[in-house]
């Protein structure tokens, strides 16, 4: 299975990706936290943040098209559940949707709900296409994220692909005997995967702990190319952080 369905944008030469991955993680902790302490309504703070995003976008050499594609699936499930505010937050009655009424209030804290939400996902998904995910987990331990977290990431990464190539192969096994037929002998075949599966599963995480320990794992996942936070990470990372926290305090000051 490829690995590369994700960050396709990590072996493109840009800004961005010659950043290091712990200045990409914090800018995106930089954008969520300004998104996260904005007001409600503060349209025009929540517009210049996510333009910051499609700059950083342009900058590691992805489309505004692009970045909205991969931020879709996010944003529809954020969409989907927040739409219930639109008719239970109290207030003055803007729309009447069937025996529903949509208020006033409603509409804000809906939008409001978006409008965070947009510049924090995309500033994820940035992150995703431009970071492979050792570098995301090196980046988590820079940060002095707790070990044991770094490290099941890590593993749970590498084995969700060998488990599904373990899949592919039954599924494949199947298909070169015909399997197939009615309804109920898709289910038996189903079942019969599930439980496959699950027995290669244990006995595979069996030949890997032994196989690391042989091998001297110790409780830490090593860096076979570590990315060290350098000057110019440093700069960005601190411009960044500058213009959330004025973009925040913009929101919030009166001027």
């Amino acid at each position: 299975m490829s690995f590369r369905h994700l960050d396709r944008f990590a072996d493109q030469a840009s800004a961005m990706t010659r950043l290091a991955p712990s200045a990409r993680l914090g800018i995106v902790l930089v954008v969520a936290v300004a998104a996260a302490s904005l007001p409600l309504g503060a349209w025009l703070q929540m517009g210049i943040l996510l333009l910051l995003v499609l700059v950083l976008a342009a900058a590691a050499g992805m489309k505004p098209q692009t970045l909205a594609l991969r931020s879709s699936g996010p944003l529809l499930f954020v969409l989907l559940a927040s739409t219930a505010l639109l008719f239970l937050v109290p207030g003055e009655t803007a729309a009447r949707l069937g025996p529903l009424t949509v208020t006033d209030q409603g509409l804000l804290r809906f939008g409001s709900v978006l409008g965070r939400a947009l510049p924090a996902i995309g500033a994820a998904v940035l992150l995703v296409s431009t970071t492979r995910f050792p570098e995301v987990v090196e980046a988590l331990r820079a940060l002095r994220f707790p070990l044991v977290v770094t490290s099941s990431l890590g593993l749970a990464y590498r084995f969700l692909y060998l488990l599904i190539d373990e899949l592919e192969r039954l599924r494949r096994a199947a298909e070169s005997r015909n399997a197939g037929g009615g309804t109920t002998r898709r289910r038996r075949i189903s079942a019969g995967f599930a439980a496959t599966a699950v027995v290669r599963t244990f006995a595979r995480s069996e030949r890997t702990h032994r196989a690391m320990r042989a091998r001297g794992y110790e409780g830490r996942l090593p860096t076979l190319h570590p990315h060290p936070l350098d000057r110019r990470s440093g700069l960005v990372l601190g411009a960044v952080a500058l213009a959330g926290l004025a973009i925040a305090l913009s929101a919030r000051v009166p001027l």
